[in-house]
């Protein structure tokens, strides 16, 4: 596996495409550098393919004040009426618990599997007929793991108002899914030019005889 190491601030700013709102790219890109929350090396995610980054969100949410300032740009984004924040048993529920305080509302933690996936049971908390929910993940790569979240809300059902991450990968991908599932939804960043996403039989690293991380997900 290719040695670990923290991403700076000018590397983080070719690497990371900000949502352009007032202050947002300059604040994000100096949390991701100044937390180390941005890694270097070599990393399988979970939806199979390789890459080069990897956002350790653990790292950023541990300072109350950036977690603070994440929550609050992405609560702006959605309708207040929310009953029930579903997030799964990861990173993801620092800021789901951050945004379920600022709508007064319930949490209820999906668990996830051996791959650090989320599955499509409880593991604590309630999801009710009736309630509205918000889904809450850290960082997703076209958004495909946010389903089996959305199915549990149904299988509940409850209706799920709206979609918050911190990061989508694949910007697109991540708007196809909730376009096709018909659900609104935002995020803060993408992944930008320089970071790029590989089959794993086209991933240059693999290539060069260099293990990747697998799960990446466990470095949170």
């Amino acid at each position: 596996m290719r040695r670990l190491r923290t991403v700076g601030l000018e590397e983080a700013r070719d690497v990371v495409v900000v949502t352009p709102r007032r202050g947002l790219p300059e604040l994000m890109h100096r949390a991701l550098a100044d937390t180390g929350a941005l890694l270097h090396g070599h990393f399988g995610l979970h939806g199979g393919k390789h890459t080069e980054y990897f956002i350790r969100f653990r790292a950023l949410s541990r300072s109350p004040q950036l977690l603070g300032l994440v929550a609050d740009h992405l609560v702006s984004r959605i309708e207040p009426d929310v009953t029930t924040v579903i997030v799964p048993e990861s990173a993801g529920f620092f800021l789901g618990d951050a945004l379920a305080q600022r709508l007064g509302a319930g949490i209820a933690v999906a668990r996830t599997d051996l791959q650090r996936r989320p599955a499509r049971s409880l593991y604590n908390g309630n999801v009710r007929a009736g309630d509205r929910v918000l889904v809450v993940n850290d960082v997703v790569t076209t958004g495909a793991s946010l389903e089996p979240l959305l199915d549990l809300a149904a299988d509940h059902g409850a209706t799920v108002t709206g979609v918050l991450v911190f990061g989508a990968l694949d910007g697109p991908g991540f708007r196809a899914i909730l376009n096709r599932r018909g659900v609104p939804g935002d995020h803060l960043l993408e992944a930008g030019p320089a970071w790029t996403l590989h089959p794993p039989d086209l991933c240059p690293a693999c290539g060069r005889g260099e293990l990747p991380l697998l799960p990446a997900a466990e470095l949170n």
